[in-house]
């Protein structure tokens, strides 16, 4: 894919979830993916997800690293 579909698969994505944040969320990380995407990354579905758990206060950002380091079998 090239780099302005890739950015394009993950703003579709975001739209997905956009009724599960608010306006001022959705808009953070819409600038999340746009910045991520100067460096060439580009957030699938599950990092979106992950994301808009942040936004909603469900989950700290330490306790995502702890969750993936987990599944990882890192810890």
């Amino acid at each position: 894919m090239t780099w302005d579909e890739n950015k394009t698969q993950s703003i579709a994505i975001l739209d997905k979830y956009k009724d599960e944040t608010s306006q001022e969320a959705y808009d953070r990380l819409l600038y999340v993916i746009g910045t991520q995407a100067i460096e060439n990354i580009f957030p699938n579905e599950r990092d979106i997800k992950d994301m808009i758990r942040v936004e909603k206060g469900e989950i700290t950002t330490d306790e995502l690293v702890e969750e993936y380091k987990r599944e990882w079998g890192i810890v």
